[in-house]
């Protein structure tokens, strides 16, 4: 997995693009608030960022660029690193918050997009969770996307892939689905995704996930796939009734703690139908 190997928020090497020479300078005192060992390096457009990285000694851990700059947008420097398959995450930052010009960051291998003005916490938590989980630029990703309510998102197995995913989902909020709606619907395919990862696919990176989201008059649907042997979701116990015996017995077969997603997407959801292998399932929840 991607993210044994992803360094600690305290000792990362990070490049913020920016052609505001003011904010560009705020955003780099800001991430160094991340840890005593962080790296900032800085750049007031594309054409300086590339020819940074050329020079550095080693790749940076994450980039963080404005879109709208001279000389090299950051739309021309995302589809720069991702041709290269650069080793870094990328978190775009955008002014305008159109739908297409997420979708084509997105797209094209960033992790992550921030709507300016910025806010600070909303910078370092988006960092600290890129460095985390370190969705790289040059990682593979298909997209289908319909700005009326309709998304799928494919792509080799690995949490940086449902990292992605959450990002998407991010984009409910356009379409005004009330809470606790909408919290439970991201909680729903974040729970599935995590299953399709682990036990589906078991971190197979051959394999594939897909993700995919519908906005329907009165519902959303979302739906998860892998590639795995699949399972009887019916075989599955109950763990809410008896949960020391539910602990001993993972323990028993060697499994981490936990165990309770199924049981608890269908409290979440008002409908849970898996395929007859078992590995795609589609959930609706109504809109009331």
């Amino acid at each position: 997995m991607q993210t044994d190997s992803a360094p600690s928020p305290s000792s990362a090497c990070i490049l913020v693009v920016e052609d505001k020479a003011a904010l560009r300078e705020h955003f780099a005192e800001t991430l160094r608030d991340l840890g005593p060992q962080v790296t900032v390096e800085t750049a007031e457009d594309g054409k300086q960022a590339l020819d940074r990285l050329a020079d550095m000694t080693r790749p940076v851990d994450l980039i963080i660029s404005d879109i709208i700059m001279p000389r090299l947008d950051g739309e021309a420097l995302l589809e720069h690193l991702h041709r290269q398959r650069y080793p870094a995450a990328v978190i775009m930052l955008t002014a305008l918050g159109h739908d297409d010009v997420v979708v084509r960051c997105l797209r094209r291998g960033a992790c992550d997009y921030l709507v300016k003005p910025v806010s600070m916490d909303d910078l370092l938590a988006s960092a600290a969770n890129a460095l985390q989980h370190r969705p790289l630029v040059g990682e593979e990703l298909d997209v289908e996307y319909d700005p009326l309510g309709w998304f799928e998102v494919s792509g080799a197995t690995s949490e940086a892939m449902l990292f992605k995913y959450r990002k998407f989902l991010g984009l409910l909020e356009r379409f005004r689905i009330p809470e606790p709606t909408a919290s439970e619907v991201r909680l729903a395919l974040d729970e599935f995704g995590r299953n399709a990862i682990e036990w589906g696919n078991r971190f197979d990176r051959s394999k594939k996930v897909v993700f995919g989201c519908r906005i329907l008059p009165g519902k959303v649907m979302v739906y998860v796939e892998d590639e795995g042997e699949g399972f009887d979701p019916n075989a599955v116990p109950d763990p809410s009734l008896d949960p020391i015996g539910h602990v001993v017995r993972r323990q028993q077969e060697g499994k981490r703690l936990g165990g309770y997603g199924i049981h608890l997407i269908r409290n979440l959801m008002d409908k849970v139908i898996y395929n007859s292998k078992g590995n795609r399932v589609v959930a609706i929840k109504y809109l009331r």
